[in-house]
């Protein structure tokens, strides 16, 4: 278990923030539209657009489109795959109007408010459900056993290549954090290598185009599977305690499409709760789920593997509190060039996402 506090080195991730933020921001000016949820003009369910990708951390969402939750609350969520690796891609996607509401990295979607864009989270829907994966041949190496304690595997990164989201992401973000906590420099104690295809990790670990991966639960188990690499690192079983009350994936949408829509919104937030308690209460309906349509390319040993890391993860109520608003600033104000501390919950949250 590990716990970290860092000092701050600012200018790291804003570039790809922002130039996102610009896209996005400009496409919108162009006429976009992002308040297009609507009826079928039968009085049927309010159409919501998701923007969201494959990837364990976003279960419960995926769970609310599969299951049909939303139409116990009047709506009817279709889900709008976004490519590429890393949360900038949904906030542009968001603001550019394609999607009314979106999922993806809690510190992404931050720093996009801090830099301008108008958008509230809506919901809170896990923490960072991500696993670092070393090749075989690599771990042997370091001279370090997989069961070592936290500290020393991590430490054992040194001089490793670490295939990751690209800058500017969650995953990027929290990984820098994560080193510095065990005073490695990221940008020059490892070569972090940007995928915008997280789908080719496995190939990647398997070939030795990188030493590690740090990515969604699932990536790199591929490779674990083939008995060509091991899980050094897991976010969902706690080895970084530091992250205990971090909400790393959250909902969101435009603050305007929040007050044209309030009872839409809540809707959102009540199919995604009803999602978090299918995981508690029919976990393996849960699981055939997400197998069936998510994941129904995934070799099923994988998929378990994955399930079984993950499926007690994800937060009853479906809120981004008070608590986890100040355990992110506890954790990353420090490294951020945006000024976290000076954001105010209240402006950040919407009132349906708000707890203690």
């Amino acid at each position: 278990m590990l716990g970290v506090r860092l000092p701050r080195l600012a200018g790291r991730t804003g570039a790809a923030v922002a130039t996102a933020l610009a896209v996005a921001l400009s496409l919108s000016a162009c006429g976009s539209d992002p308040q297009s949820s609507k009826s079928d003009g039968t009085g049927g369910p309010t159409t919501v657009r998701v923007g969201i990708t494959s990837s364990i951390n976003n279960a419960t969402m995926n769970l609310a489109i599969d299951g049909k939750l939303g139409d116990a609350h009047g709506i009817s969520l279709r889900r709008q795959n976004i490519a590429g690796a890393g949360s900038t891609n949904q906030v542009a996607a968001l603001l550019a109007g394609d999607v009314d509401v979106a999922v993806g990295g809690t510190n992404t979607v931050i720093d996009a408010i801090a830099k301008g864009a108008d958008v509230q989270i809506i919901a809170g829907m896990a923490p960072l459900l991500f696993s670092l994966t070393m090749r075989n041949e690599a771990a042997q190496k370091t001279g370090v056993a997989p069961d070592a304690s936290i500290e020393n595997r991590l430490k054992a990164l040194k001089g490793l290549r670490i295939a990751v989201s690209p800058s500017g992401s969650t995953g990027n973000i929290v990984l820098r954090t994560i080193l510095e906590g065990v005073g490695l420099k990221p940008d020059t104690d490892v070569r972090f290598v940007p995928l915008n295809d997280l789908g080719a990790i496995p190939a990647g670990l398997i070939q030795g185009t990188f030493d590690a991966s740090f990515a969604a639960v699932g990536s790199g188990e591929v490779a674990v599977a083939q008995g060509k690499a091991v899980t050094w690192v897991s976010l969902p079983k706690g080895d970084v305690t530091s992250l205990k009350d971090y909400q790393g994936i959250v909902t969101y949408a435009s603050r305007s499409y929040i007050e044209k829509n309030p009872d839409t919104v809540k809707a959102v937030h009540d199919a995604l709760n009803d999602g978090q308690k299918m995981t508690v209460d029919q976990p393996d309906k849960a699981a055939e789920l997400l197998k069936s349509n998510v994941f129904k390319e995934m070799d099923k040993a994988v998929f378990d593997n994955m399930w079984a890391q993950c499926k007690s993860a994800y937060p009853a109520g479906s809120n981004f509190t008070e608590v986890n608003w100040k355990t992110l600033v506890t954790l990353f104000d420090a490294t951020s060039e945006n000024d976290y501390a000076a954001l105010k919950y209240d402006k950040l949250v919407a009132p349906v996402a708000r707890g203690n």
